[in-house]
Parts: structure tokens; C-alpha cells; sequence
């Protein structure tokens, strides 16, 4: 095993006990901040505001008519106090006071009572009325010296400068980063092949310098975008928050991104749990595909071999097991997916379900005719096949047609499904199986005049020239047929090359013209006239000697018929000695 190997299984083992490290530490651990924590309690109670600053809870109404107008009672007085710049802050004090409900402690500002806290207040806190009187008079000194310090003139002039300043490093920033950003773009176009390598697995290229660097492009192209929203919105937030009268839309900007950051924290830590497993299934899923694509291979490649199954069945077997195991992986995975609870995602998944039902049965019906194809054997890519009236070679195997490059470079694409339903002669199919050869076989017809002996030693003869005919095993001729003006003669002989049948044909053709001139039979039509005394040779005449002439039509005198209807009789004897006395 190379060196390479042995990192790459190690670091597959690294990450997979890392997984299942993470899955189970951090699952308690996601389920302890889902769970609230025992001393985060809701605490109940109306707000006593000031510039909608919260600054402690009323939980109990005293002789208000209700706890809420009791709160805005309060908020009220704060507020009349703040407002008032004639008031010090130091002149708020309390002082003790018998009611109808008991002793109270009076919060004043000069004249103004602000607020009184009875023993059901301290009791609803557990503290002592006096104590829970010192903290809300604290309170209410540091909230109204923070609320007249925010409107002071100082307080002002430096917080527009503060603001100026931050727009300022904010252009910069954003004119800094859209000049370097170019910039940047133009070095990598400019240099990316000496900076960047390629990469890849042995002489496999993954990626290429210029795609890693078009990669590397949009990535930054996103975080710049993201870099300049973020710096917006941190502007927004600080300038609001320098100024009173829009701090409070500052500060909630503040608190909604750290809602935000947290909502999606918690919800990262609640959902790891299920990442990780859904990462083991998809880890698990990887190796079992990465196993039977070895297995598969192999079986391509005839290095393994299994009895009666075929190197050609491995690749779309290996496909259909990848579908079912990728099929039973996401069914697995899919409860761990965010939002497969949800009523919306169930009926998308019942919608496009009933949609790839109902509007795919064709293609569902070619796909599986495509399989069954494949495991029936009927071709392979580069077969001479003939389909009906199609015939050529087998192009292109696809999941819903076969695409057949006829005779004259036309290509034809037939559904599997009508593939399935027709019958396919193949040509090379016993030829690779069962080293069979294909039978070429042609048939000629010749007059009853020309001895079927050398008529078959003629025929082989030209089958035996033909180049791409076999010797081995030898061509034979069957008489098919004995008909009323000739014999119907049919050359059978062998060849290794059906793809080239047309040549053949063409060839032997020629030769078995060549062939029976050679051998002075005649090629006649069938229905030549019985009559052929005197006419010209069928044979061309180069085949024919010099001194052939056409011969002329013999005229046998009247008595020879009659002679060869009656030899005996005297007149024709007769006649026959006259004759023979005439011509001496």
C-alpha cells in the first residue's frame, strides 16, 4: 500500500471517530441548552420605565386600582423629576410613613413623592422594606443623572463627533475595500496558474488553477458583500445608539442581531446532534457505494468473475443498487432533516410524489425497459441489429431510449419500451458468446442445361475468393428449388464480420459472375425462349475466345421431321435416296 493510501485511510479514520466522539458528547450537551436552567425563573411584574429604560419591576398594586396604573404612576413622576433641572439628583431621600396598609417608605424628590414601598413589596423580592427602598432610590438617582448627562450639550458635541468619526472610518473602509477588492480579482486572473495548483488524483484533474481561482473569486465576492452589510449595520447601531432620542432603536438593533446570533447558536446546538448522524449516514452511505463500485469494476473488467453473470450487467447493476441504497439512506436521514415535521413539507412531498406518479408512467416504463434490456442481452454498443424496418449499429445505450446509427448515417432513437416489445435480430451476439459464425447466403438461378456439379464447385468456388468469407468451416450450395425453366442454386457460406455484410455480398456477387464465366456457364433469365439455336452467347466477351462467332440458325429439310416421327416409312426412305443421289 503507497504512502498516500495509508494517509487518506488514516484521515477517514480520524474523521469517523471524531464523528461519533462529537455525537456523543455533544448530544447531552445540546440537551442541556434546550432545557431552561433551574434558577432562570420567570419573574413577574409591570415595568417602572424612564426614556423606555426599564428600571426595576412593581408587584403589587398598594392603593392603586390595578398594578399596571400604579407602574405608569410611578414612570410618570420619574420622568417629571428628570425633566426638571432645578431638582438635584442628591435631594431624592426617603422617609417613613404610617398608612392605612401599615409603615410605608416614601421615595421624595423635594416636594414630589415618587414612590412608596409598603412590606408587601419587600416581601414579593424577599427583602426588607428599607433595603428595597435604598435600591429603588439608587436606581432612580443613577437613571436620572444618566438621563440629563445623555442631554447635556457636552454629552451631545461628543457624540456627534463620534458619529462623524465613524462615518468617516466607514467610507474609508468601504472605498479601501473597493479598491482592493479589483485589485485582488486582477492578480488572481493575472497569477493564479503560478499561485494556484491544480488538483488532482494521479492523472485525474478535479479542478483546474482557473476554476479554483473563479472559486475563490465568488467566495470573495459573498464575503465582501457580507463584510459590508455587517459594517452598515454596526454603523447604524452605534450612531443611533450616541444620541437620546434614538437610542432605543440603536440598542435594538444591538439586541435583535444578539437575538438573532443566539437563536441561531441554540438552534446550531440543537440540531448538531442530528447533523452528525445525519454525516454518519451519509459517511456510511459513501463506503458501502465505494465497495460495490470495486466489486463492479472488477466484474467490468473480468479481473473477478461470478458464474452466469455477465461483464455487461455491472454497470447498470451497480446503478440500480446505488439508487436503492441512496433511496434507503434518505429515507433514514429524512426525519433527522430540518423541518420534516412540518405539514408544508409533508404535502410538497405528497404533491411532487402524486406529480412523478402520475406524469412520469411513461418514462418509469421505458427506464425499466432499459434494465430489462440490459439483463436480457439482446445488444451491446456497436451491435448490427435490425429493429422492424430499422436496421444499422447500436450507438447509444441510454436510461429511456436506444439511439441506432442506420446504414446511411442517419440516427434513429427508439424508446425502450417499443425495443422491449419488438424483436431485435442481432447479428454479433452468438458471434461473441459462442465464437458462431454469421451465415451469409445467396441464391442463383441457372438453366437445366448446366450440370449442378460444377454449378456447386463454381458457387464455392466464388464464396472461397471472397475476402471476408471463411474457408473454415466451408461454404456449401442447397437446390432449393427444381422450377419449371431453371434451378434455383443457394450459395451458404460463413464470415466473422457482419458488421461489413454489405461489402460481402456486394464481393461474392461479383465473384460468382466472374466465376461462372470462367467456367462458361450462363447467368440467363429465367425465362428465356426455348429457342436458342443461332443466338449470341450470355457470356461477356471477354471470356470468349477470338475465333467465336455467332452461329447461324440449321434449317433441317421437311424430311427429317418426318423421319423422326416414322424412321420406317418408304417415302421418307425414298425421299431420303434421292436426296442423297441429288447431292452427289
Amino acid at each position: 500500500m503507497s504512502l498516500n493510501k495509508k494517509i487518506n485511510r488514516l484521515l477517514r479514520e480520524i474523521i469517523i471517530a471524531i464523528f461519533v466522539a462529537l455525537l456523543i458528547i455533544i448530544t447531552p450537551i445540546s440537551t442541556f441548552a434546550q432545557s431552561p436552567s433551574p434558577t432562570e425563573t420567570p419573574t413577574k411584574g409591570v415595568p417602572v420605565k424612564l426614556d423606555d429604560k426599564t428600571l426595576f419591576l412593581i408587584q403589587y398594586k398598594l392603593f392603586s386600582p390595578s398594578i399596571n396604573q400604579r407602574a405608569e404612576g410611578i414612570s410618570s413622576r420619574i420622568q417629571q423629576v428628570a425633566d426638571n433641572q432645578t431638582i438635584p439628583v442628591d435631594t431624592l431621600r426617603t422617609s417613613n410613613v404610617e398608612t392605612e396598609a401599615g409603615t410605608s417608605t416614601i421615595i421624595y424628590a423635594q416636594d414630589i413623592a415618587i414612590l412608596a414601598v409598603s412590606d408587601a413589596d419587600a416581601k414579593a423580592v424577599k427583602l426588607t422594606q428599607q433595603t428595597l427602598a435604598n435600591q429603588y432610590l439608587q436606581t432612580i438617582k443613577n437613571a436620572i443623572s444618566q438621563y440629563r448627562e445623555e442631554r447635556s450639550a457636552t454629552y451631545l458635541t461628543r457624540a456627534a463627533i463620534t458619529a462623524a468619526v465613524s462615518t468617516i472610518v466607514l467610507i474609508l473602509t468601504l472605498l479601501v475595500l473597493w479598491n482592493v477588492i479589483p485589485r485582488f480579482y486582477h492578480w488572481l486572473d493575472a497569477h493564479h496558474q503560478r499561485w494556484i495548483p491544480n488538483i488532482r488524483i494521479q492523472n485525474l484533474d478535479l479542478l483546474s488553477s482557473q476554476q479554483i481561482s473563479a472559486i475563490i473569486q465568488g467566495l470573495t465576492r459573498i464575503l465582501h458583500f457580507v463584510i459590508v452589510v455587517t459594517l452598515l449595520y454596526f454603523y447604524l447601531s452605534l450612531v443611533l445608539s450616541l444620541f437620546p432620542q434614538t437610542k432605543q432603536f440603536g440598542t435594538s438593533l444591538f439586541a435583535n442581531l444578539q437575538a438573532a446570533l443566539t437563536a441561531v447558536w441554540q438552534g446550531f446546538l440543537g440540531y448538531l446532534p442530528k447533523l452528525l448522524r445525519i454525516g454518519l449516514i451519509v459517511l456510511l452511505t459513501r463506503y458501502i457505494l465505494s465497495f460495490l463500485k470495486f466489486i463492479f469494476t472488477n466484474l467490468e473488467r473480468r479481473t473477478l468473475v461470478i458464474q452466469g453473470f455477465y461483464p455487461e450487467w455491472a454497470k447498470p447493476t451497480y446503478q440500480l443498487l446505488s439508487f436503492a441504497i441512496v433511496a434507503v439512506a434518505t429515507a433514514i436521514a429524512f426525519p433527522y432533516l430540518p423541518g420534516s415535521d412540518s405539514p408544508a413539507f409533508q404535502a410538497i412531498s405528497i404533491v411532487l410524489g402524486a406529480l412523478v406518479s402520475f406524469g412520469s408512467s411513461t418514462a418509469i416504463a421505458n427506464a425499466i425497459a432499459g434494465f430489462s434490456l440490459v439483463y436480457t442481452r439482446a445488444f451491446q454498443i456497436g451491435d448490427r441489429v435490425q429493429v422492424g424496418d430499422v436496421m444499422g449499429f447500436i450507438e447509444e445505450k441510454q436510461l429511456l431510449v436506444t439511439r441506432i446509427r442506420t446504414l446511411d448515417n442517419i440516427l434513429v432513437s427508439i424508446p425502450n419500451s417499443a425495443l422491449l416489445s419488438s424483436n431485435v435480430i442481432n447479428y454479433n451476439t452468438l458471434l461473441k458468446d459462442r465464437q458462431t459464425p454469421v451465415i451469409v447466403h445467396t441464391t442463383v438461378t441457372l438453366g437445366y442445361e448446366a450440370p449442378w456439379r460444377s454449378v456447386h464447385e463454381t458457387l464455392i468456388a466464388a464464396a472461397v475468393a471472397t475476402t471476408d468469407i471463411l474457408s473454415q468451416p466451408p461454404p456449401f450450395v442447397l437446390q432449393t428449388a427444381l422450377n419449371d425453366f431453371y434451378v434455383s442454386y443457394q450459395l451458404r457460406a460463413y464470415t466473422n464480420n457482419p458488421m461489413k455484410l454489405e461489402r460481402i455480398y456486394s464481393e461474392l456477387h461479383q465473384n460468382i459472375q466472374d466465376k461462372c464465366n470462367e467456367a462458361n456457364i450462363e447467368i440467363c433469365s429465367p425465362h428465356y425462349s426455348a429457342i436458342r439455336d443461332g443466338n449470341q452467347t450470355t457470356i461477356p466477351s471477354e471470356y470468349l475466345s477470338h475465333e467465336y462467332t455467332a452461329p447461324g440458325f440449321r434449317v433441317n429439310p421437311l424430311s427429317t421431321l418426318f423421319n423422326f416421327i416414322n424412321p420406317n416409312s418408304p417415302s421418307v426412305n425414298s425421299q431420303s435416296s434421292s436426296a442423297d443421289r441429288a447431292s452427289d
